[in-house]
């Protein structure tokens, strides 16, 4: 291996580093000032001064130091009009990425939520691929609940590396192995199933996985009281994705490491799940395959059984991952839980549609879609609806078998995949599809170039206010 296996435990002990208070040398300073000169009142009569009479310029962001040296730094960082309007999760971010190596305190009283959100900010900056190297610290009063702050950074930090790091070392013998080290940190049970099980009982997943010289296989985890609500959550792990023997071409192949940036999510999701100590039973399932070329490859045309015993034919080799949801799902909903949120890397119509920074979600459920539209604006972590629009379902017909895998023709990709998920949900189910990216192509105030967790932190917070309304 040349990436050494990501634990859950280092990003945990990295992020209590960012808030380390015992580092008190040499603190820095900084002071929000506002071009609205009425909320500046409580601040420093010697910082206002040095605003007036040196600074020409006002803008978002901007950064300006007052004493540079090594026994004591000041720095002023401007805002809009509005009180505190931009302190926010891409504000934290881009401040982190602009202000100086060292350990920094905010001078301003700002509200407990543009401080969470401005310290979740200033913490995604600090990732970097493959190296856990504390530059910049933020302290905190004690009265702040840092903890939850950290939860949300560790989760996030833990699911991009498992992002980034190349298929080479991280197929599904490595993801299952990070998988079991995950479940150890949490004192989670575990049920790896593969072999012949996944052979006859899990036809699907089994189907896009044979070719690969790693084996196809269903990751399970299990924890929480059993009087608790259950809730699943499953992430597609398609650690590399080929696209089979309809192969992609080339620039689209290139970044299909991210092709189990569902099942990092889905990580990152229990991470915050299980260190937030929700009380609800939780069941991670991850199907993990690699969409290989060979001999045994699933071909166009073929047909295959599912565990839910409907057939299925293979209208394209390269829509695999809803091949692998589709069993997983058929084998959530029977353990009847209240509630069932999968994530998966899906669609490019997803990404036609919507950006790279917008996850698609889908569901049935109106109180569920409205929960979520709300909490995604609240958490500054975007979702946006997509319709399971039932009369294009048609699009799916087979002449062969009980359906396709994908529609007849070009439109409405994301939704017909949605809809292809859906035949192997109970009607009744409380369930949430997200389609997402994983990836950010450019680096960007709270999402470095690579691996990106998107949608977690909405999911983590509807999970906890849904629960708590049953």
């Amino acid at each position: 291996m040349v990436y050494a296996e990501p634990h859950i435990k280092n990003y945990v002990k990295f992020v209590d580093k960012l808030f380390d208070k015992s580092k008190t040398e040499n603190i820095g300073i900084i002071y929000f000032v506002s071009n609205n000169s009425t909320k500046n009142k409580l601040l420093p009569k010697s910082i206002l001064n040095y605003y007036k009479i040196h600074i020409k310029s006002h803008h978002d962001g901007k950064i300006i130091y007052i004493n540079n040296n090594k026994k004591y730094n000041e720095c002023i960082v401007l805002y809009g009009k509005n009180e505190y309007k931009n302190i926010s999760l891409n504000f934290g971010s881009l401040i982190s990425s602009k202000i100086e190596n060292g350990s920094w305190k905010i001078f301003n009283k700002i509200t407990n939520k543009s401080l969470r959100e401005f310290l979740i900010g200033w913490g995604l900056d600090q990732y970097r691929f493959n190296k856990l190297i504390v530059n910049k610290r933020i302290i905190v009063a004690d009265d702040f609940n840092i903890l939850e702050i950290k939860n949300n950074l560790s989760a996030i930090f833990y699911g991009k590396e498992l992002i980034n790091i190349p298929a080479t070392d991280m197929g599904p013998n490595a993801l299952e192995k990070s998988f079991i080290n995950f479940a150890d940190y949490h004192n989670a049970e575990i049920n790896i199933i593969k072999g012949s099980i996944i052979k006859d009982k899990f036809p699907l997943i089994y189907a896009v996985g044979k070719a690969s010289l790693e084996e196809p296989r269903l990751l399970e985890l299990n924890i929480g009281n059993k009087k608790h609500s259950l809730v699943i959550v499953i992430g597609k792990g398609v650690c590399f994705d080929t696209g089979g023997l309809d192969l992609k071409p080339s620039q689209y192949m290139r970044n299909m490491k991210k092709d189990m940036g569902g099942a990092a999510s889905i990580l990152s999701l229990a991470h915050l799940v299980i260190a937030s100590q929700l009380k609800i039973r939780l069941k991670v399932l991850i199907p993990t395959v690699n969409n290989d070329i060979g001999p045994s490859a699933m071909r166009p045309g073929d047909v295959y059984n599912s565990r839910a015993g409907i057939t299925v034919e293979i209208g394209n080799t390269d829509a695999e991952g809803r091949l692998i949801l589709a069993d997983t799902l058929y084998y959530a909903d029977n353990f009847k839980p209240k509630l069932i949120v999968d994530f998966a890397t899906l669609t490019g119509a997803a990404r036609v549609a919507l950006g790279p920074d917008l996850p698609a979600f889908f569901t049935h459920h109106e109180d569920i879609a409205t929960m979520l539209n709300n909490i995604s604006k609240n958490e500054e972590d975007p979702l946006w609806r997509m319709p399971l629009y039932s009369p294009y379902s048609q699009w799916l017909d087979s002449e062969v078998a009980d359906t396709n895998n994908i529609s007849h023709g070009s439109h409405a990709g994301s939704i017909t995949a949605a809809l292809f998920l859906n035949k192997f949900v109970k009607p009744k189910t409380k369930w949430v599809h997200l389609d997402t990216y994983a990836w950010s192509d450019t680096n960007k105030p709270g999402h470095s170039k690579g691996g990106d967790i998107l949608a977690v932190r909405s999911i983590f917070k509807f999970i906890q206010n849904y629960i708590n309304n049953l």
